[in-house]
């Protein structure tokens, strides 16, 4: 693959008024999250899906039924209500500060890892850059404290590892990412069917996960709970109101509808286009943005076709089109679609800007975002976009060990 020199604003040149603005978006995210810390301190349960969490490692523990009849509130693996476990413990207030500073932390943590791979300046203030537009769409999640942020920075972080040839490694992050929360499960079922080394390390750590909850000093009890929340998360699959922002929120608003069969096989096949996708770009990608393409193709497939997809759920989305905008931009591949795609962000989050915006597009403007998004995703996964500035610092696994991963 021929590649071509890095241009000056690559090595460093920022212009002073996009380094004034990151300086001003950085300390955005920081106050944001120094805000929530306070307001979590003087009253935990305002605002906050934790006490759903708390209940759940106690009673986990209790031997009791943490998932109930309806097809609402605790929707996890009882895995999370164990890795919930210290937090629990730590009791209320200190114990949910605690969650929101890891999971806020660990965000930070994943998106400066992924800058780090894949730009080579300027570093900081692409961070500084992806940060707050991420804040815009995930703000709310960010403050109730969900764990679809730690999902997230998990599934990136496990992308970053893939690249890296790190298989191990990759695979305890996305064991611990469908621990956290069922929603791992695509990017482990597509890194795992893409990349032939991690298969093995990826069956394992996904089994320990699983039986991670086994440790409970009476196993047949959890084992009857681990029953029950297989339930749970079967019947909350099909959910019997139709007010969800994936596919369907954007096709009832134009009046169109599917019976739930029809739904399930556009779902399978949204699954087979989507590993298609991803092997091609397996093949024609360099290997450490293959990975980035992945973590997308994951997110764009959950926000349309999970039919739980939450407003919320979209500061996963969010991550995935701070990064692609900050890339493009300092890779000089396409300013205008870097500012496209900034823009997108800004829609995400409407619901900051007061109900006259929210409302009447709730429930089908993010997934119309998602879609407007796909076609540049799918340019990156086809080998058309990010080839013309091909990074100066892949990694030395990728450059010294084969690069094509193995076929599904």
């Amino acid at each position: 693959m021929t590649t071509t020199p890095l241009t000056p604003v690559q090595v460093g040149g920022v212009p002073h008024l996009e380094r004034n603005l990151a300086w001003l978006g950085l300390a955005a995210w920081i106050t944001f999250n120094l805000i929530v810390l306070i307001l979590v301190w003087l009253n935990p349960d305002i605002h906050t899906v934790i006490a759903n969490y708390r209940s759940a490692a106690a009673g986990w523990w209790a031997g009791t039924d943490i998932y109930g009849t309806s097809i609402d509130g605790f929707l996890y693996l009882p895995s999370f209500a164990v890795l919930y476990t210290p937090f629990w413990l730590l009791g209320e207030p200190w114990g949910d500060v605690l969650w929101h500073v890891v999971s806020a932390g660990l965000l930070t943590w994943a998106v400066w890892r992924a800058v780090r791979l894949y730009l080579p300046s300027p570093r900081f203030t692409a961070l500084a850059q992806a940060l707050p537009l991420i804040l815009l769409a995930g703000s709310a999640a960010l403050r109730n404290g969900q764990a679809t942020t730690i999902l997230t920075a998990f599934m990136l972080l496990g992308a970053i590892a893939i690249a890296e040839q790190r298989w191990w490694y990759a695979a305890v992050l996305l064991a611990l990412a469908l621990a956290v929360k069922p929603l791992g499960i695509v990017l482990v079922l597509l890194s795992g069917a893409l990349y032939r080394p991690l298969r093995l390390p990826l069956a394992v750590c996904v089994m320990l996960a699983l039986l991670l909850p086994l440790i409970h000093p009476h196993p047949a009890a959890a084992w009857h709970v681990y029953g029950l929340g297989f339930n749970k998360l079967i019947a909350s699959s099909l959910p019997d109101r139709q007010t969800w922002s994936d596919i369907t929120g954007l096709l009832k608003a134009i009046g169109l509808t599917l019976p739930m069969a029809a739904w399930t096989v556009a779902r399978i096949i949204a699954a087979l286009l989507t590993l298609w996708v991803g092997y091609q770009a397996t093949r024609r990608q360099q290997p450490s943005m293959a990975t980035l393409c992945l973590f997308a193709l994951s997110v764009c497939y959950l926000m349309l076709m999970n039919p739980r997809t939450e407003e919320n759920t979209y500061i996963m989305f969010a991550v995935a089109l701070a990064l692609f905008a900050v890339i493009l931009r300092w890779r000089e591949i396409s300013r205008f679609r870097a500012w496209l795609l900034a823009g997108f962000a800004v829609l995400l989050g409407c619901h900051n800007f007061g109900n006259w915006i929210f409302r009447p597009t709730e429930y089908w403007l993010k997934p119309l975002v998602c879609l407007a998004f796909l076609p540049i995703l799918l340019e990156a996964c086809l080998g058309r976009l990010f080839q013309r500035a091909a990074l100066s610092e892949e990694p030395a696994a990728s450059r010294a060990a084969p690069t094509a991963p193995s076929s599904p």
